[in-house]
C-alpha cells in the first residue's frame, strides 16, 4: 500500500482541509493504493516564499558543509533504501529489482555531488595589471524542479543533488502518477538536516503549479524531465520571465548494426535495453537499424529474448516486464503496433497480454518496419521494438540525423574504431559504441535540437544553477 502524500511546504505537510484529494491507482491492478492532497496556487507561492526564505540560509554554507548535508542525505535514502523501492514498484509497475537500481542510483547522485561541492572551486582570480579580478561561481536562487513518472525519485535527485551543491533551494513539483515515492523522499531529506524550506514539494494540477511558480518573483530557474512538448511550453513561459531552464526531453535514438557484428551479442544488449523499465526510457533503442545481411537472425534473436520475459505484477519476484505506467500509454501502443503491421512490418513477437485490471501490454517485436512507421518516427515509450533493414549506411546516417529528437544513439560492429568513428557522425547528445551506457552520473549528459537543454551529470550539472559574478578591485 504506497502511502498517502501531501505537499510540504516550510517544514509541514500540508492537510486536506480546503484541498483536492485524488487517489493513486496501481498500474499492476487499476486500484487505488493511497491518495494525494492536491496543492492550491496559494500553496505554490507559499513553496516559494519559504525556498526564498531558505535560500540565504543554506547559500550562506560553506561549500563543504553542504556536501556534508548531501552525504547525510545519502545516509538516510540508504536506510530506506526498500521501502522506497517498493513504493516505486507499486505506484510506478516496474520490477522490483529494477526500482532498486533506481534507488541505487539516486544514492550514488547524493554522494557524488556532495564531492563535487566538496572539491569544485567556486572561487578563482584572474590579477592583472592595477586591478585584482575575482569571480565568484554564486548560486541562482531558489529552483523550480519538475519530476517525471518513469523515473520518479531518479529524476528528482538528478536535479535536487546538484542544485543543493549549487547552494540553491528548491520547490518540487511530483508527477500525478508517482507522488508517495518523491514525498518519501522530500521527508528523508527533511529528516536529514535541511534548513526548513530548503526543499518544498507540491502535487496536483502541474500546469497551474508550474505557471504559478515561472510567475514567482522569487523563482530563478527551473529543471523538468519529460516529454518535448511540455519541454517547450516550460521553455516559452521562461523566456517570458528571463528564467534560465534545464530541460532533459525526449528521444528517439537510433541504433546501428553493423556488417560483421555478433548478432547475438547485439541483440541481447539492444533489446534488453529496448525493454528496460517495459520500454518506459528516454534513452532505450527507438530505430533499430540492422544491415540487411544479419536482419533476420537478429529480429530472431531479439524475438527470443522477448519470449524469455515474464510480464507480471512488479512485486512478484518472477517478474521481468511490469505494466505500464499510464493508461495513455497503453492506447498508444495500440496505435504503434497496428501501424507497423499495416504498414508490412513483420510481427515476430505480438501476443496479447493476459492480464486484466491494470496497465497491460505485453512486449512485441516487429521485422522489416518501414521507415514511416510511427515506431521509427516517434518515441515509442513502451515495450515494443521496431527492427528495420538497411542496404545503404550512408542513407541510414542520413535518416538518424533527419530527426529533432536526437538524445542519445548507440552503434555496434566488429571494428571497434569503425565503429566509433560512425558513432561520431550521429547528431545525438551522447553515443554507446559497442555497450550500453549513454549516461554517467560524473560526466556532463544532456540532449540536443529539441531533446533539451543544458546538462546533468558531473560539474555541469551544478554549473546550471550558477552564476559568475565578477569583483573587480583595485590593488
Amino acid at each position: 500500500m504506497a502511502q498517502n502524500c501531501a505537499p510540504f511546504v516550510s517544514g509541514e505537510w500540508l492537510s486536506e482541509t480546503n484541498r483536492e484529494t485524488r487517489d493513486n491507482l496501481s498500474p499492476a491492478t487499476g486500484a487505488p493504493v493511497g491518495t494525494m492532497v492536491c496543492a492550491t496556487a496559494e500553496d505554490a507561492r507559499a513553496a516559494a516564499d519559504a525556498a526564498a526564505k531558505a535560500f540565504p540560509v543554506w547559500s550562506a554554507l560553506a561549500p563543504q558543509q553542504r556536501a556534508r548535508m548531501l552525504g547525510t542525505i545519502a545516509q538516510r535514502v540508504q536506510e530506506a533504501h526498500e521501502e522506497l523501492s517498493r513504493l516505486i514498484t507499486t505506484e510506478q509497475g516496474k520490477p522490483l529489482a529494477e526500482a532498486r537500481m533506481e534507488m541505487d542510483g539516486v544514492i550514488e547522485m547524493f554522494e557524488h555531488f556532495a564531492s563535487v561541492a566538496e572539491t569544485m572551486p567556486f572561487r578563482y582570480e584572474r590579477p592583472d595589471k592595477g586591478t585584482n579580478r575575482t569571480i565568484d561561481m554564486i548560486p541562482a536562487g531558489p529552483v523550480i524542479i519538475i519530476t517525471t513518472w518513469n523515473f520518479p525519485v531518479e529524476t528528482a535527485a538528478v536535479h535536487l543533488a546538484p542544485a543543493l551543491a549549487a547552494g540553491c533551494t528548491a520547490v518540487v513539483i511530483a508527477n500525478n502518477s508517482t507522488p508517495a515515492s518523491v514525498a518519501r523522499l522530500i521527508g528523508l531529506m527533511h529528516e536529514a538536516g535541511l534548513p526548513e524550506g530548503a526543499v518544498n514539494l507540491l502535487m496536483g494540477s502541474s500546469a497551474m503549479l508550474s505557471e504559478t511558480l515561472i510567475k514567482h518573483p522569487a523563482t530563478r530557474h527551473l529543471s523538468y524531465t519529460g516529454s518535448v512538448r511540455v519541454g517547450r511550453q516550460l521553455a516559452a513561459q521562461c523566456g517570458a520571465e528571463i528564467m534560465r531552464c534545464t530541460l532533459e526531453l525526449g528521444g528517439n535514438a537510433p541504433a546501428i548494426v553493423l556488417p560483421g557484428a555478433d548478432v547475438e551479442a547485439a541483440a541481447k544488449a539492444l533489446i534488453s535495453k529496448r525493454f528496460w523499465n517495459a520500454g518506459q526510457v528516454c534513452t532505450a533503442p527507438n530505430r533499430i537499424f540492422v544491415n540487411r545481411a544479419q536482419h533476420d537472425a537478429f529480429a530472431e534473436a531479439a524475438g527470443a529474448y522477448v519470449r524469455n520475459l515474464v510480464l507480471g505484477d512488479g512485486l512478484q519476484d518472477a517478474t521481468t516486464m511490469g505494466p505500464l505506467a499510464t493508461t495513455e500509454r497503453v492506447a498508444s501502443m495500440q496505435r504503434i503496433a497496428e501501424d507497423a503491421l499495416a504498414k508490412g512490418a513483420t510481427a515476430i513477437v505480438n501476443d496479447s497480454a493476459p492480464q486484466e485490471g491494470g496497465n497491460w501490454v505485453s512486449p512485441k517485436v516487429f521485422a522489416n518496419v518501414p521507415w514511416d512507421a510511427l515506431g521509427l518516427r516517434e518515441e515509442i515509450f513502451g515495450p515494443i521494438a521496431c527492427i528495420t533493414p538497411y542496404d545503404d549506411l550512408e542513407a541510414v546516417i542520413a535518416e538518424v540525423n533527419n530527426c529533432e529528437l536526437a538524445l542519445s544513439g548507440y552503434v555496434y560492429g566488429p571494428d571497434q574504431a569503425e565503429a566509433e568513428a560512425v558513432g561520431a557522425r550521429l547528431q545525438v547528445g551522447s553515443v554507446a559504441v559497442n555497450q550500453l551506457t549513454t549516461a554517467y552520473i560524473d560526466v556532463p549528459f544532456g540532449g540536443i535540437k529539441q531533446s533539451g537543454l543544458g546538462c546533468v551529470g558531473g560539474e555541469a550539472a551544478v554549473q546550471e544553477y550558477l552564476f559568475p559574478r565578477l569583483t573587480a578591485a583595485a590593488q
